[in-house]
């Protein structure tokens, strides 16, 4: 599955990118976007965006107010090379300048209590646990009953994967023909139906009973957030559909990251550490209002402190202007979506003295930053991987801007 990467230009100061240019000048586009033929290369020159210095960025800050009030005159603007929506669903109740998150420890002690949660009492009487905990690296605890077709594992790190019956011949299994993919988030049509393996449900209906078995039982988890679903993935599965859910986290209203697993990886003193984490929960529903399969990532978090600040905010307006520096003019840039959203970035050293280095390591504090997110679907018929299976994710190109210090991170491979 390809992953969601991001580079970092440190600060406001950026890496100078250079687009192949020669043999797009005669393709420059009118209508649709040409982010996946650009050849992106990079530099290591650094140089400061033109009108964005540290200095000028400080005179453009805006206030929280005017932030939340004036992003729906910047898609009116005129960019040279990017398209942006006509309109964006943002719905912020509140905005921290950063978020201390701390990782779930001790949650293996749950395991049997997950259990019952999504399979009821009478048949996890007659499952039992095996300890992986020295295999893993930490408290795990896993089932994988194939006479009763159930799958379970609960790690300290509060990470849950769980296969229901109804599912186990499904399970993760990313290998199915991709037929629709609702983008519920932007107030896409939610009416059409799809025949799933014991009935129709509409894709409303599905997104209705998610959203409140979340907000009503996994909320006891994490209780910090309220959750919401993304997008919904339709695959044909035999003569039925199946739905793959998406369910982002939010916090004051801005979800976390949902880059589905762990990007922007590096070898840090001998392990492989990643720079970036995502958030997102991923249902699999078969049958009518059920949850069949369910993981949701990389763990439970738990919110430590907030920093709130009323000024020194980017507009919008302005971080679509500053990145236009930043690509080609050769190329336009359909923007699908625009988000308010934190990005996730693990300490390391706050589990060091236990011996971890992972970004599931059970106590790992985790520092969220608010960003603009500009967002770039992928088409359809491009959601494949090298050997012509399905991608497990919806997958999305992103570009993401720092709203207090303008860093810019991308994924665009």
């Amino acid at each position: 599955m390809k992953r969601k990467k991001r580079f970092i230009l440190l600060g406001v100061i950026g890496v100078s990118l250079l687009a192949a240019c020669g043999e797009k000048t005669e393709q420059a586009p009118t209508g649709q976007t040409q982010a996946e033929e650009v050849d992106f290369n990079w530099v290591s020159e650094q140089t400061e965006y033109e009108g964005f210095t540290q200095e000028e960025i400080a005179e453009k800050a805006v206030s929280r107010e005017a932030l939340f009030s004036g992003y729906d005159a910047a898609l009116q603007d005129t960019y040279e090379n990017f398209r942006l929506p006509e309109s964006v669903t943002i719905s912020p109740t509140a905005i921290y300048k950063q978020v201390e998150l701390v990782q779930e420890s001790g949650f293996s002690e749950n395991a049997e209590e997950i259990l019952r949660m999504f399979l009821g009492d009478e048949l996890s009487e007659t499952l039992e646990f095996s300890d992986y905990s020295e295999t893993i690296g930490q408290a795990t605890w896993v089932i994988d009953n194939e006479e009763e077709k159930v799958y379970c594992a609960v790690k300290d790190c509060g990470l849950v994967s769980v296969i229901k019956p109804s599912g186990y011949e499904i399970g993760f299994n990313g290998n199915f023909e991709v037929v629709d993919i609702v983008h519920v988030d932007r107030e896409e049509p939610l009416s059409q139906s799809y025949a799933l393996m014991d009935g129709e449900e509409s894709i409303q209906e599905a997104v209705t009973y998610i959203e409140e078995w979340m907000n009503q039982n996994w909320v006891i988890w994490e209780p910090d957030f309220t959750y919401s679903v993304k997008t919904v993935m339709v695959r044909r599965y035999g003569d039925s559909h199946i739905y793959d859910i998406y369910v982002e986290k939010l916090l004051g209203g801005i979800p976390l990251d949902d880059s589905f697993g762990a990007t922007g990886l590096a070898v840090v003193h001998g392990y492989l550490e990643s720079k970036y984490i995502g958030s997102t929960i991923h249902i699999r529903m078969c049958n009518r209002n059920s949850i069949d399969v369910f993981t949701n990532g990389t763990g439970i978090l738990r919110v430590q402190s907030t920093e709130e600040e009323e000024d020194g905010w980017l507009s919008l307006s302005d971080c679509t202007h500053m990145l236009e520096q930043l690509f080609s003019e050769y190329a336009v840039y359909e923007i699908s979506d625009i988000e308010m959203q934190y990005v996730l970035c693990p300490d390391y050293d706050s589990v060091r003295e236990l011996g971890s280095y992972s970004h599931a390591s059970p106590g790992l504090r985790i520092l969220a930053k608010p960003v603009w997110c500009f967002v770039m679907d992928i088409p359809e018929e491009k959601l494949l991987n090298e050997d012509g299976s399905f991608t497990v994710g919806y997958q999305k190109h992103y570009i993401d801007v720092d709203m207090r210090t303008g860093e810019v991170w991308l994924e665009l491979e």
